[in-house]
């Protein structure tokens, strides 16, 4: 019988340091879990997003090399006012041999660094409107509104955004004879 997984131990930690860290990260997932679905029990989140508008998304915590944590994302296609879910591409800033699938989309003005983007197309998500990272709408310091107003952090241009959907179309085809 062929063997197609193997266990593999982090290197660099004893077994006790591994599972203590597994327990913290799970228990920050459980914990940031129930803040979202109260959230969502008092909340119902109705605006529009619109294909090609860049958020600032909380990945949460997920497994091996899963995208984690807070990262900017483009949007895949519109979403209505009562849809709960919208469909991004991650973005990052760090071109990685691994990223083979990963367009280089140039600098992205509203973006809170002067480096190259780059939408990792291979790895597509699907997400909760709540895991959209919104920021205070109140200026701490003085508590008076900002007047900023809710929505995308940037847009990609269609040519940018054209590059993306020929990225995903290469990315599924892939393999298949014309």
């Amino acid at each position: 019988m062929e063997k197609r997984f193997l266990r593999i131990s982090s290197p660099g930690l004893s077994n006790i340091a591994w599972r203590e860290r597994k327990k913290q990260a799970l228990f920050s997932w459980f914990k940031r879990s129930i803040g979202y679905e109260t959230f969502l029990e008092q909340n119902k989140l109705q605006y529009k997003i619109l294909r090609g508008e860049v958020y600032e998304i909380d990945f949460g915590t997920n497994i091996g090399s899963e995208l984690n944590e807070r990262h900017y994302a483009v949007v895949i296609h519109n979403s209505d006012i009562d849809a709960q879910n919208i469909v991004v591409v991650p973005l990052t800033t760090k071109k990685h041999y691994s990223y083979m699938n990963a367009i280089e989309l140039g600098v992205l003005e509203g973006v809170k660094t002067n480096e190259i983007s780059y939408a990792k197309i291979s790895q597509i998500r699907t997400v909760d409107k709540a895991r959209i990272y919104l920021r205070p709408l109140m200026n701490i310091e003085t508590k008076k509104p900002t007047g900023k107003q809710i929505g995308p952090v940037s847009r990609l241009s269609k040519e940018q955004f054209d590059q993306v959907i020929k990225g995903l179309n290469n990315l599924i085809n892939c393999g298949i004879s014309k």
